[in-house]
């Protein structure tokens, strides 16, 4: 890490030819006859530029607005308009000359058609009571006259159903790409150890690669010109050019490399595009952020301060435009921001948590494990990181099994690695859940992520249960997060997915201390505040002042009323000027608990010799507030499981379901209210 097929069917101006609206009438039809262009039948290119009919057409799905090719043949390619999108059309569909009704009986429809077109049974062999006796065809003799017919019909009323019978896009559910190295890109498709991937052709069997998306790689420059990713370079999303770097190349490749070239591998959305963005000074970096948003939906980054187990902090210009992205991109969806999380877990026992870039609580860190599913050893722990993906092993053996991607002067490289290749791994899979699902917001991409990742290395003891009462769904460590990202699973359950709520926060007055930290004292000196209210947290943030001449010594664990306990710094060689001056840990350990009760704050000194004063902390809780709180697995559905889960957590003294900061019968009572009337 660290250094310091869908394409538009038409162009985007078109001839358009004419303009059809749902009348109810005849003379739809013949209002397109004097200016449709005589265009062949056979399918259209991507890149083909067609003068093309723009036209509103009733479908079993209502009324939809198409761009067709040819209305004076049988069939014709044509493009739906979806403005919502990038790019702002689909292409795929065939328009036929036929309708499709659906009427009590044959004469029925044949009454409503008229001279315009026979009517025939559409399975003239039907049994008696099957559902398709009441279908029928009306043949015509263009894909003008059954647009005028189906449009005249379905405004009579007197069928139940009447649309044209338009061939919609379809994919096949085993495409994987065919590219001469991807038996090398075992972290797609690890065909060795099989569960040791990120299910990548689970997510292309389903008919996703990223179309649509586009990702922003935000490096010291990347080669655009390279064979085996020119061809997904988003111009118009990038920002002009200032200088190019193979580890740039490198990381786009592992998002956006081409599928199905005849060379090299494919990125892990190669459906989708990637546009170059370049860090630098804080201003710099604040327009690499700002830059585009309604283009970039994601924003991969592999790069950060130091990893010299230090703190380092975040220039403000740099958060304010890092969160502006994250809430405000994507037409207020919010853009993705992907962070690797940093290669100093094993030389200077750096922690996510010291870095703020992607640590704060707008970034989703990813951490590395390698071809065994093994945690890198590199790859660093903390209570930010949220999940992990592959990599390497041992950033400095020459026998790692490394990761196969795109490099400078149109080569290849073997051997990329550290988080460096965790977060475009990731920002990948990110684009293949936003196809699947373009309405989900920043957050709900993080819940998608989150709730289909796969425990790796399962037997490894710090993986543990949160509060939250949601069973598998919040097994978490501080080594790898909620576990590996799995493609598969993730489009699944984002294709299903529904939003959470609007974010809350609730923040916290300061809570002064002003004492010394014992010194070489395990008990330290620990502070609780109160919180009250029916908010479930997604990131937990304190904002720690403490002075200290090695804050290396200090351990500081913040624990929630639930007892899930959060390790934000632990010893290491940090002799940061000042020590800790207002700097904030964020921590995503306590994920979907409820926010009510005691959150206690502990700061020790485990190292003798060197003193320090604990002045004061704030704790920053941002979640929401569910619809229905007896949901109390945070399942989205009510039943019995719920019940057994209040339950145990009534007995162990965290049933606080009214939120009033303690726990006592009426919470039974009232949790046993709402569970009875299903919400």
């Amino acid at each position: 890490m660290y250094i310091p097929s869908f394409a538009p069917m038409f162009a985007p101006k078109l001839a358009v030819a004419g303009l059809v609206f749902l009348c109810g009438s005849a003379l739809c039809g013949s209002a397109l006859a004097a200016d449709a262009a005589d265009q062949p039948s056979t399918p259209l290119k991507a890149s083909a530029k067609v003068a093309a009919t723009r036209v509103v057409v009733p479908t079993h799905q209502g009324p939809v607005a198409f761009l067709i090719a040819t209305l004076d043949a049988p069939t014709s390619a044509a493009s739906r308009e979806e403005p919502t999108l990038k790019p702002p059309t689909t292409a795929g569909y065939t328009f036929n000359s036929r309708v499709i009704i659906r009427a009590n009986d044959l004469q029925t429809a044949a009454r409503a058609v008229g001279r315009e077109a026979k009517v025939s049974p559409a399975r003239p062999d039907a049994a008696p009571g099957s559902p398709m006796r009441r279908f029928f065809y009306a043949d015509t003799a263009s894909v003008r006259a059954a647009i005028a017919l189906a449009t005249r019909l379905s405004a009579l009323g007197d069928l139940e159903l009447a649309y044209l019978d338009i061939e919609w896009p379809k994919t096949l559910r085993n495409t994987v790409p065919t590219d001469p190295s991807i038996p090398q890109q075992w972290h797609l498709i690890n065909t060795t150890n099989v569960a040791a991937d990120i299910n990548a052709d689970g997510a292309w069997k389903a008919g996703y690669t990223g179309t649509g998306i586009t990702v922003g790689v935000l490096e010291g420059g990347w080669d655009i010109t390279h064979q085996d990713i020119a061809a997904n370079f988003d111009a118009d999303a990038s920002q002009p050019a200032a200088g190019q770097a193979d580890h740039g190349t490198s990381t786009a490749g592992l998002v956006a490399a081409v599928a199905n070239n005849g060379i090299g591998g494919a990125g892990v959305a190669w459906g989708a595009k990637v546009s170059r963005l370049y860090y630098g000074s804080p201003s710099q970096i604040n327009a690499a952020f700002a830059f585009a948003n309604n283009l970039n939906d994601i924003k991969t980054n592999s790069w950060g301060p130091f990893d010299n187990g230090r703190i380092s902090v975040i220039d403000p210009l740099e958060l304010a435009g890092i969160e502006d992205a994250a809430i405000n991109g994507r037409a207020g969806k919010g853009e993705i921001i992907v962070w690797a999380g940093g290669n100093g877990g094993a030389s200077n026992n750096d922690r996510v948590d010291y870095d703020p870039y992607a640590s704060n609580r707008f970034s989703i860190a990813v951490g590395a494990i390698d071809f065994f599913d093994r945690r890198s050893i590199y790859s660093e722990p903390g209570s930010a990181l949220m999940l992990v993906t592959t990599s390497d092993y041992d950033l400095f053996s020459s026998s790692d099994v490394g990761i196969f991607t795109t490099s400078g002067n149109n080569g290849y490289t073997a051997t990329f690695g550290g988080t460096s290749s965790s977060s475009p791994i990731a920002a990948g899979v990110a684009a293949l859940v936003l196809q699947a699902n373009p309405n989900l917001t920043w957050r709900d991409v993080q819940h998608v992520l989150i709730r289909s990742a796969r425990r790796c290395t399962p037997a490894d003891a710090s993986w543990a249960f949160n509060g939250s009462g949601a069973g598998d769904l919040r097994l978490g460590s501080e080594l790898f997060g909620f576990g590996a990202i799995d493609a598969g699973a993730a489009v699944a359950l984002a294709s299903t997915w529904t939003n959470r709520p609007v974010e809350s926060s609730n923040v916290l007055a300061v809570i002064p201390i002003g004492l010394p930290i014992p010194d070489n004292n395990p008990e330290g000196i620990a502070s609780s505040v109160q919180v009250t209210g029916p908010m479930l947290v997604e990131r937990a943030q304190v904002t720690l002042v403490a002075a200290h001449t090695n804050i290396g010594n200090l351990r500081i664990v913040l624990t929630s009323p639930s007892g899930t306990q959060s390790v934000l710094a632990s010893t290491r060689n940090d002799t940061t000027f000042g020590g800790y001056n207002a700097y904030t840990f964020t921590s995503v350990r306590f994920w979907e608990e409820r926010a009510a009760g005691n959150w206690t704050i502990r700061v020790a000194d485990l190292t003798p010799l060197a003193m320090g004063t604990f002045t004061s902390w704030q704790l920053k809780l941002h979640g929401y507030t569910p619809g229905c709180f007896c949901d109390w697995n945070v399942s989205g559905t009510i039943g019995l499981q719920d019940l057994f889960d209040f339950l145990a957590s009534f007995f162990a003294g965290n049933g606080d379901f009214d939120s009033n900061g303690t726990t006592s019968l009426q919470d039974l009572f009232d949790f046993l209210e709402c569970w009875f009337a299903g919400c």
